[in-house]
């Protein structure tokens, strides 16, 4: 196939995209992302997206030709989600679908939304179901961790003991900024009221560990996240892990691993995840493809990347292929 002949990759007319995340409802596959308008003019600076970004949609059946549906939810002004909207997930429950997404502007926090049929969607409530005005407290190793809230809400998409698990990207209390990223939990029986949870990742390592995914394959719990370094990166983080970790700047696709949900999850073997295309990509998520197998989708440039078909290794981490369509 000729360079010209292959079909471009995503990005809606005239918008900027980023931090992907998807659902499927039979054959279609529904991909929801953050979008502002390229007319911005500096993707780079983001105080320029104040009051523009929202999320996005679009769908596919093959994960590489989308049909773009323009806006799916956006921020109101005299709200309590007046500025913006930033990154968040969807689960089914009770026959709807709910989206927790990250809620900018009189009272930040976790918002959330509910749909039919993935097209419109409603806000919820008055307000966010969890507030980012407080902190909250949760067991990390067998010790109370106060940490607070910032972004990227995660909605595991089965009950897990009759409860729904959020995977939240959040800051440890105290701690020095540049170590004070974590992964919390809350956990719900209705997705209205809700109660921390374990904290299930605090390495040390990063000043956040964004837009985190969860997923289990072959009884193993796989634990997505963005390594990011805004300010300082730790002496720690630099002392333990691999150069090669070390060279890729400061932000960073990581994998953990752990034998139950609880954890602990551990970086196990290359726990570092680069295309083997060679291009670049941050905020990964990992989906069964259009044949069932996995496959990882990413923001690449500011556009959805081709599907790279997943592998698992005798030890759990993942093993990328190069997309059966490549890049134009």
């Amino acid at each position: 196939m000729h360079a010209q002949d292959l079909p471009p990759l995503f990005a809606p007319p005239g918008m900027w995209t980023n931090d992907n995340w998807f659902v499927q409802d039979g054959d279609v596959f529904h991909a929801f992302y953050l979008q502002v308008p390229a007319a911005i003019g500096d993707l780079g600076d983001w105080s320029r997206r104040e009051g523009w970004q929202h999320v996005g949609h679009a769908t596919s059946t093959d994960l590489i030709r989308w049909t773009d549906h323009g806006p799916a939810l956006v921020a109101v002004r005299r709200t309590w989600n007046d500025l913006s909207i930033a990154t968040g997930s969807i689960a089914r429950f009770d026959g709807r679908w709910w989206m927790v997404f990250t809620a900018q502007g009189q009272a930040p926090g976790v918002g959330l939304a509910v749909s039919d049929d993935l097209m419109a969607w409603t806000k919820v409530g008055e307000g966010p179901v969890i507030p980012f005005s407080q902190p909250y407290e949760g067991l990390w190793q067998g010790q109370p961790l106060q940490w607070r809230g910032c972004a990227d809400p995660y909605i595991y998409p089965e009950p897990i003991d009759g409860w729904h698990y959020l995977i939240l990207n959040s800051q440890a209390v105290g701690a020095p900024l540049e170590q004070s990223g974590c992964l919390t939990t809350m956990r719900s029986r209705d997705l209205l009221t809700w109660e921390p949870g374990p904290v299930l990742l605090y390495p040390q390592w990063f000043e956040r560990l964004e837009t985190p995914q969860l997923w289990t394959r072959d009884g193993r719990w796989y634990l997505y996240f963005g390594g990011a370094h805004d300010h300082d990166i730790p002496a720690r983080y630099l002392a333990e892990v691999p150069e090669e970790v070390a060279k890729l700047g400061r932000r960073v696709n990581c994998v953990f691993i752990a034998q139950a949900f609880e954890g602990p999850y551990e970086p196990i073997g290359k726990w570092w995840i680069t295309l083997p295309d060679g291009r670049g990509g941050y905020i990964h998520k990992v989906l069964p493809g259009p044949d069932g197998k996995d496959v990882l989708l990413t923001t690449t440039g500011t556009q959805i990347s081709r599907p790279y078909p997943v592998a698992y290794g005798p030890d759990g981490q993942l093993v990328l292929s190069k997309p059966a369509v490549p890049s134009p």
